[in-house]
Parts: C-alpha cells; structure tokens; sequence
C-alpha cells in the first residue's frame, strides 16, 4: 500500500501470446472479504504507457471504489512486443484480454466492468464496447475517433496532402521491396507547442517511451474509424468529454462521433481547456472536472 492509501499490484496477462504488463488499482476503502466491486480497464493514448500520463484516472478511480487495470499496449512499456509497432486492433485485443483477466480477479463483479479511455485510447474504448458487450460502461475523453479524419484535422489541406500521399507512396514501395519505412511519432501528429508535457525522467515514466513508429503503423490509424461502430454499443451508456480548445484531437473529433452514438448518452465540454488538460499533470482544474464526470457515470451506470 502507499503512503496515500492506493493498492496497487504490477500484474501481467498474456494476449496473443505476448506479455502485457499492467498496474491492478484496489479500492482504497475496499477489505478482504468485501463483496465484489466493479472494475474499469483504463486505456493509455498514442504513447502507448501505464504510467504519467495515464496513471491519474486509474487511482481517481481507485480511491471511489472501484478496481482500475491500466495496461501497456503491446510493444510499449514493459509489455513484450515490437516497439514502434502501433496497430490499433491489436490493442483491441489486449483490452479484450484484460477484460478477460479482471474476469479471474476473485474480488472483481464480472458482471460489471467499464472501460474509459483518454485521447487514441478513446477510439480502443469504442471500438472495444463495440465488439465486445462484457463492457458495460464506456468513457472517451479528448478520443480520437476516427484515424484518418484525425490526422487531416491536425494539418492545413496542404500539408494533408503531402502527408497522405508520402504514406501511400512508401506503402506501394513497401508492398513490393519489402522496404520499411520509419516516423517519428511527433511527425504523425504534432504536440501542442503551448502545453508540452513536462520532461520526466525515465524512472519516472517506468519505461523507455518509443517516439519512432513503423510507418505502417500510420496506414493502420487510417483504417482505424471507431466512428463506423459507435452505434453499437447502445444500450450501453456512453460519456464523451472533450476540450473545446484542443489542437491535437478538435472537439470535432468528439461531437460527431456523439452525434452517431445511441442513447444513453452524455457530452461534456471542458471550456477553454486544452488536450493534456484533462490529465492531472497539467494542475488543471480541468482534470477535476472530468474525473468528477467520469466517476458519477460509472457510478450511476456501472
């Protein structure tokens, strides 16, 4: 236990054969021989980490009374894989097999687990719920929604096509040379230049943090549109929050992947926030706000 009262276990589950490394959140108020208690898988972004970023949603969680699971995508973190390898239906099927694992935790209700997931871990929430009705409450927040739709938005029309086509063009190479090509990650989508993330140690991270990527790991992003098979997972409630002034994922990201979803359903807007402002890094009222709506919609649903 830590000296704030968390229980946290580093745990591993297998999918597909690889090692995925994982932090098991206990409810802080939660004892040995309590009923039950529902659980929330908690899905990282496109870096792909359990810690930083990733870890203030998981103990919030923790410290209202829920179990939380926050895994490392295969090839991220300590899980086992190829780095630079980011293929979302992959991490689809990791968050299906951590659903699967939170099943054999004997204080876990199987019969009631969420998901929530913030930024690229949005569209794995989604698409997850979609396929798979073990999850029984979904939260997106600042999601990425739709891959391709995604990356234009965060261009000019230039640039978009410049990029688009630099991609496709090395695919075609790649198809018939056997050539692989790289990308740096800041190159696929940009930070935002006015709210950097601070400069963790590596200690501080857990992990090595993998900033060049496969570039087919871009065609995969295209491919990948959650958009397509949100209304799937209706009747299963569905919170969505954005930041109304977020250049890495735009609102509209979230606004018309909310418009597709069936009921029940809720938008929550973050005024004047920005992307990294919905984790507690940032010392932002803004994560607050959406860890207060994030708790009351599992709690009324879940």
């Amino acid at each position: 236990m830590n000296d704030d009262g968390l229980t946290k276990e580093d745990i591993v589950y297998y999918s597909d054969g690889l090692k995925i490394a994982a932090h098991l959140y206990h409810p802080t108020d939660w004892k040995k021989g309590d009923p039950p208690r529902p659980a929330i898988i908690c899905l990282s972004g496109y870096s792909g980490r359990k810690n930083i970023a990733t870890i203030d949603m998981p103990q919030r969680l923790s410290r209202e009374g829920f179990f939380t699971l926050a895994p490392d995508y295969r090839g991220y973190g300590d899980s086992g894989g190829v780095p630079g390898r980011h293929r979302p239906l992959e991490q689809a099927q990791d968050t299906y097999d951590g659903i699967t694992y939170l099943e054999t935790v004997q204080s876990v209700d199987a019969n009631r687990i969420g998901v929530y997931g913030s930024s690229f871990g949005g569209a794995n929430a989604v698409w997850a719920a979609a396929f798979d009705d073990r999850l029984k409450v979904v939260v997106s927040a600042v999601g990425v929604h739709d891959g391709e739709r995604w990356l234009k938005s965060v261009r000019t029309p230039y640039d978009w096509f410049l990029f688009r086509d630099k991609v496709w063009a090395k695919a075609r190479k790649r198809v018939v040379t056997g050539e692989k090509a790289t990308i740096k990650r800041d190159d696929i989508y940009p930070p935002d230049p006015d709210l950097d993330k601070p400069k963790w140690k590596e200690e501080e991270q857990g992990s090595e943090e993998v900033t060049e990527l496969d570039l087919e790991s871009v065609e995969a992003c295209f491919r990948y549109k959650a958009d397509w098979v949100v209304d799937r997972i209706s009747p299963r409630p569905v919170l969505f929050i954005y930041a109304e002034y977020d250049i890495m994922s735009p609102p509209e990201e979230t606004t018309e992947t909310f418009e597709h979803c069936g009921e029940p359903k809720k938008l929550v807007m973050l005024p004047k926030a920005r992307h990294n402002h919905v984790y507690e890094f940032s010392n932002s009222e803004h994560f607050q706000t959406a860890a207060k709506e994030t708790t009351s919609w599992f709690k009324q649903y879940l």
